[in-house]
């Protein structure tokens, strides 16, 4: 199944409690608008044998138009216990999950985009910390 979707980006957040500092990137490059209700974000190991865990399933509402990207951002904007969202720029809105933990947890864990059938839709692999992301 071809969407043109990709993972561009995935960014974890360096405290737990800040939610909004968390977020992937998913961009539409294919020529229709793409409708992710259903859809899952899931978690797993590169080459494991486990079943990917389901972080959450998109509810209706989030489309995204060709050559769009959007940033699925783990908090929610309203809470400013959770810190800032991020700035929305051009071509780049953002879309809260309105999750109560971080799920970007380790180096290595594969996030992947899933539909209802969990046919694999893009997928992504988390890199390893560098110092100043660490707080080195």
């Amino acid at each position: 199944m071809a969407t043109g979707l990709t993972l561009e980006s995935l960014q974890q957040t360096n405290n737990r409690k800040l939610l909004n500092g968390e977020w992937i990137v998913v961009a539409n490059n294919g020529d229709a608008p793409f409708s992710a209700a259903g859809c899952s974000i899931t978690t797993g190991r590169p080459g494991g044998k486990a079943r990917p865990r389901t972080v959450t399933t998109l509810k209706a509402g989030l489309t995204i138009k060709p050559g769009e990207r959007v940033r699925l951002v783990t908090g929610s904007a309203g809470k400013a216990s959770q810190g800032e969202p991020p700035v929305e720029e051009e071509g780049l809105r953002n879309f809260h999950l309105f999750l109560k933990v971080p799920y970007l947890d380790r180096p290595g864990i594969v996030v992947r985009l899933v539909n209802r059938q969990q046919v694999e839709l893009c997928r992504a692999t988390l890199a390893k910390a560098t110092a100043e992301q660490a707080g080195a």
